[in-house]
């Protein structure tokens, strides 16, 4: 990313470029793809690569790598491969609550 930021640096006094590079998930990736898009179109002259490279940066530890690894060859790819990695993440947390096996939660423990 460095190499990025190097290679384009006559761009980096662009503050749409700037805040782009330093966004960072915060929300849903739905809400953060909205986002990246709106700074994303009004920056020019960046290669697509670098834009998913600049997208995979942007993202939450967990999924930022599970995203990498897959190497997404577009900016849309890389979309819907953040959201699928957000979905996978969300649905192997643990519940908050503890659930008996039948699904009722417990009640409160008496002393």
């Amino acid at each position: 990313m460095d190499e990025m930021i190097t290679h384009y640096d006559d761009i980096k006094r662009n503050t749409f470029f700037s805040k782009l590079i330093n966004l960072k998930q915060k929300g849903s990736m739905m809400e953060h793809i909205e986002d990246f898009q709106k700074l994303n179109i009004r920056v020019k002259d960046i290669l697509e690569e670098h834009r998913i490279d600049v997208f995979i940066g942007t993202l939450k530890d967990k999924i930022q790598h599970e995203v990498f690894l897959l190497e997404p060859n577009s900016l849309e790819k890389a979309f819907r491969l953040a959201r699928k990695m957000e979905s996978k993440v969300m649905s192997t947390r643990k519940p908050t609550t503890h659930n008996n096996k039948d699904g009722s939660v417990p009640g409160p423990s008496l002393p």
